[in-house]
Formats: structure tokens, C-alpha cells, sequence
């Protein structure tokens, strides 16, 4: 009988010592977690989007009614009005294509600046393509404390079909 408490006995403590480690891992997320988004901490703002257009690069300027869906040959941007935000409230915007990467955006920089210059928060095609590729594009309007982002305060999403 001895002999096979013996033969579980390192097993036993191998599976104490995985769930202690189980234990800190989970402890040391939900720590980060707090750390970036802790609760009670929003701002409850919200940057109005005022639409996505056809963009023209060479004239730098917005062209037709908001549109929620384009060709792969069209640039678009979209028109966020700054000017509802605190003027010192850090912000920026970001497109992201359909795999999650950045495609364009402005900032960050305070709400007031970027009211100031009007600025439009512009798509740019893939480096090496010479046009969008098919799929959803996702803008975010975020809010920005120490260059990190930590508060979502708009969203829009376009689509760019196929050819």
C-alpha cells in the first residue's frame, strides 16, 4: 500500500504545482486588465462620425454623400466632428482593413488641433497595391492617455466589394 501512495505522490504535486501557476497567470491578466481599462474609469464621450465619402488624394477633398460601401479602385475618408470633443482631450482614429491592420488614420492629438486643421481621417491602400482589397473597414475613434488607447468613442464600418 505504501508503495503506491509513493507512485502518486509526484503527480499529485506536479497538478499543484500547474494550478498555482494556472492561478498566477490568471491573476497577473486580470491585474493587466484593470491596469489599461479600469472600471468606472469612462469618459462617457462620444466623437460624432458625420460619414464616410469618396476621397480624392490629389485635391485632398471629400467628393458625394456618405457612403457605406465602395469599389476597390475608390479612396474614402470620414469627416469626425472634433469640435464635440474637449479641445485638450487626446484622440486619434484608425482605419483597419479586414485582417486587423492599420490602413490610415490621424493623431493622436488633442480634439482642439484636430478641429483647428479639420482633419479627415483618410484610408490609404495597402503598400504595393494600387487599390483597396475586398472586405470590411473598420474606423476607430479612440481616446488616448500616456500615447495608449483606452477608450473606443466612435465606430463605423464600410465595405469594399470585390471587382
Amino acid at each position: 500500500m505504501l508503495r503506491s501512495r509513493d507512485e502518486i505522490l509526484p503527480l499529485y504535486r506536479t497538478m499543484l504545482v500547474l494550478g498555482a501557476v494556472g492561478v498566477a497567470i490568471f491573476a497577473a491578466g486580470l491585474l493587466l486588465l484593470l491596469r489599461l481599462t479600469p472600471p468606472g474609469r469612462s469618459s462617457g464621450l462620444h466623437a460624432p462620425i458625420q460619414g464616410v465619402f469618396a476621397y480624392d488624394p490629389v485635391r485632398h477633398r471629400l467628393a458625394g454623400v456618405p457612403a457605406k460601401e465602395f469599389s476597390p479602385d475608390q479612396n474614402f475618408a470620414a469627416r469626425v466632428d472634433w469640435s464635440a470633443l474637449p479641445s485638450r482631450v487626446v484622440v486619434g482614429a484608425r482605419w483597419y482593413d479586414s485582417l486587423q491592420e492599420p490602413v490610415g488614420g490621424v493623431g493622436p492629438e488633442p480634439a482642439g488641433r484636430l478641429a483647428a486643421a479639420d482633419a479627415l481621417v483618410v484610408e490609404h491602400a495597402p503598400p504595393g497595391f494600387g487599390r483597396n482589397l475586398p472586405g470590411t473597414y473598420t474606423l476607430l475613434v479612440m481616446r488616448y492617455a500616456g500615447r495608449q488607447p483606452v477608450e473606443v468613442l466612435g465606430r463605423v464600418v464600410v465595405v469594399v466589394h470585390g471587382p
